[in-house]
């Protein structure tokens, strides 16, 4: 038996005592397993082939392809693959390729089932194991096929809860509830608002869970608003916020947005630049640079410009030498940032959205004059272009890792190995099949309606069906694919825009229910208390703001608190609201590069090949710098308003 494959790991692996019936178990085992060698590029097992048995790396790599042959997961010696189909029937799910020469040791299928047929005892423990092992790659297959927009990775949520703790937990909110309706009378002199706010502050900074708490606070504001019951007059709120047209505008552009988004990816999109920038770039120099440009041709989407970016740079920059950390900082940093510069993005939509609840028809033009108030975002890009110039200060971990690749050659940091992702590019798409698409979703939004009704006005749903018509076109002319797959993207698409979609609604519902308790009303009756310090408020928005995003997670449910709070007060003021609009949203990019445990460093670990905690930590301490400097702009201009 080899070293990875011991005696002490099939011991563990298949729960067997180290006693003398435990010894003939392990004789018996090994008896079982085959030594199989695959040389560089064979295929150990095929999509759809039949569960033959299960394997175990002895020593190499092997990838795993899904069934269009993009990769999902990478396996290194000491992993094992196979069981599932093993202990399901069920025939294979992926193919698993050697990537060099690996050596595996392959327990037949009859074998495996005979073995624990014979061993009822361990039976229970062996899937329970293997059922939690499975679990875990599951987890690590979504991380690295795709950037998962979770709401909240927080460890708080790794264990499940316990009955009691669930009993505890939905029973003081069911109690927190009932306490509202019958203590806060209707007409209420209290400000009612005040409570669904302090509810969802507490409720997710106790539970970690962003989207529950929105939630539960939308049905606490509900109670106080239509005293129908719990369910009833929640369910009237959210009737009520989809029947606006307003909603169902920005629903079917959200939808639409990650439509196009995924035809974009499965049309080769993701590798479009990537031969561009490997005949092209010289210089670490360029490999930043070049990464900017790609991340700001396609910032419609965050998580599409991350990957074309990441992509792209990634063969240049082993080449150069550029460690991992630097290119974490770089993604870290601009995605989201670049998104917000951009209208018709799917970030502006989602903010566009959340305002209208607020100032309606005014939304789209107000969110574009904010943009050169969004100091965060405007900072961010100077800093990340002086960090590509070589003139921006480098943090100790920056430092760290220049010296340990020039003393080891190691380009990334301890614990990235199973992030680190292949490139063997077997179907590299087209510059034009990204390029075109965005650019008639640009000029289709600015025309086409303004040509039917004689007047300018930007549609971004008219522009997005314009434009999928063109993919559509595109696409299957150019062979990419068929019309059928064309809509099967695009269904898979519009099913990953769910998330957003719901968040989208909730906040919509909660800034509604608010209003509803009295918001706007409130403002009125403290205005003196703001009157003689208004120039601190821009800076107090920002920072509050902030810290609201981190305490949450997310900034979806800030931006539900934060706007008609702050719009209200700056019109009760008589303060234009351009700039607080820009500090709120330039709020919400910076609470989550500051906090801890957003799901975005998870994203660029998979996106560059890095451990997610080095990636966050590479971020932070640059994004805190950001956040003073930024925070001293909005001081200064608090004394211009």
């Amino acid at each position: 038996m080899a070293e990875r494959i011991s005696e002490k790991f099939l011991y563990d692996f298949f729960g067997i005592a180290p006693d003398n019936a435990g010894r003939q178990e392990l004789c018996e085992i090994k008896g079982k397993l085959k030594r199989l060698v695959y040389e560089n590029g064979c295929d150990i097992v095929t999509v759809d082939g039949e569960p033959d048995g299960m394997y175990f790396i002895e020593s190499g790599t092997a990838v795993v392809l899904g069934r269009e042959n993009e990769q999902i997961n990478i396996l290194h010696h000491g992993e094992y693959f196979g069981e599932y189909g093993v202990l399901s029937g069920q025939k294979r799910l992926s193919t698993v390729r050697a990537l060099g020469r690996t050596v595996v040791f392959k327990m037949e299928s009859e074998d495996l089932l005979g073995f624990l047929k014979k061993h009822p005892d361990i039976y229970g423990e062996f899937m329970k194991r293997v059922y939690s092992q499975i679990s875990r790659k599951h987890s690590q297959i979504l991380t690295l096929s795709g950037l998962r927009r979770g709401v909240l990775t927080h460890p708080a949520n790794s264990v499940p809860l316990s009955h009691k703790q669930l009993l505890v937990n939905y029973g003081v909110m069911l109690l927190v509830f009932i306490l509202a309706y019958v203590f806060i009378p209707v007409g209420t002199g209290f400000p009612a608002f005040l409570l669904p706010v302090a509810f969802m502050i507490a409720y997710v900074m106790i539970s970690r869970r962003t989207l529950e708490s929105l939630v539960a606070s939308c049905i606490l504001a509900s109670i106080l608003v239509y005293r129908s019951g719990l369910f009833p007059g929640f369910s009237d709120a959210l009737m009520d916020t989809m029947s606006s047209l307003d909603n169902v505008f920005t629903v079917l552009v959200m939808a639409l947005m990650g439509a196009m988004v995924n035809l974009i990816v499965h049309s080769g999109g993701v590798t479009a630049f990537e031969k561009t920038v490997v005949r092209k770039v010289r210089s670490p120099r360029g490999i930043f640079l070049a990464s900017l440009g790609i991340m700001a041709a396609t910032s419609i989407d965050d998580s599409l410009n991350m990957l074309c970016s990441s992509y792209a740079i990634y063969t240049p920059a082993k080449e150069k030498g550029v460690v991992r950390e630097k290119l974490a900082l770089f993604h870290s940093m601009l995605p989201t940032v670049l998104s917000s510069f951009f209208p018709l993005s799917l970030w502006a939509i989602f903010i566009i959205g959340t305002l209208s609840a607020t100032v309606k028809s005014e939304a789209l033009g107000l969110f574009c004059h904010s943009i050169p108030f969004n100091f965060f975002s405007i900072i961010s890009i100077v800093a990340m272009l002086l960090f590509a110039f070589g003139k921006l200060p480098k943090t100790k971990q920056i430092k760290a890792a220049e010296a340990r690749y020039r003393d080891n050659g190691v380009l990334w940091p301890t614990g990235s190995e199973k992030y680190l992702s292949t490139h063997e590019t077997e179907v590299w798409g087209k510059i034009s099949n990204v390029m075109l698409p965005i650019l008639v979703l640009a000029l289709s939004s600015l025309c086409v309606r303004s040509f039917v009704i004689k007047s300018f006005v930007v549609d971004s749903a008219v522009g997005l069906l314009v434009a999928l018509a063109f993919m559509l076109l595109l696409y299957c002319f150019r062979g990419l694919m068929s019309p059928e797959q064309f809509m099967e993207h695009l269904v898979d698409g519009v099913s990953g825009a769910t998330l957003p979609i719901i968040l989208y609604l909730l906040t919509m519902c909660f800034s509604s229910l608010l209003d509803s308790l009295g918001l706007h009303l409130y403002f009125e009756d403290i205005i003196d208390v703001f009157d003689n310090t208004r120039f601190l408020l821009p800076v107090a928005s920002f920072l509050l703001s902030m810290g609201l995003t981190m305490a949450l997670g997310s900034s979806w449910a800030m931006y539900a608190i934060a706007f008609p709070i702050v719009i209200g007060l700056t019109r009760t003021l008589g303060l234009d609201p351009v700039l607080f609009v820009g500090a709120i949203a330039g709020a919400g990019i910076a609470g989550e590069k500051n906090c801890a445990f957003t799901a975005e460093a998870v994203n660029v670990g998979t996106a560059v090949g890095i451990n997610p905690f080095a990636a966050r930590k590479v971020r932070i301490s640059y994004s805190a710098v950001i956040t003073a400097i930024t925070a001293a702009f909005y001081l200064a201009a608090g004394f211009f308003i």
